[in-house]
């Protein structure tokens, strides 16, 4: 018997996004808002990815992986091999 207390429907990206507001923090001083609208995101949806309610997309993580000289890896997994020496010192 599966005990599915305490479950629900949808997944919690809680990690992902506190990585993204590490992120938005590091390398500005800039609102949510401010920040979504500097890299092209709505701000809705942002929020949305920083608090962990929806996962980014590919498309979107990539924007701040060219912008930032962030990985993929670091972004969904945390993991810091790979990041540029720029994010390394920021984050």
């Amino acid at each position: 018997m599966v005990d599915y207390q305490g479950m629900t429907d949808r997944p919690n990206y809680s990690e992902i996004g506190q990585r993204l507001a590490a992120i938005r923090m590091a390398f500005s001083d800039l609102s949510q808002k401010a920040w979504a609208e500097k890299n092209g995101f709505n701000p809705t949806q942002y929020n949305n990815w920083e608090t962990g309610v929806r996962r980014i997309t590919v498309d979107a993580a990539e924007v701040l992986m060219d912008r930032y000289g962030l990985t993929l890896d670091f972004i969904y997994r945390g993991r810091v091999d790979g990041l540029s020496e720029k994010a390394l010192k920021a984050l």
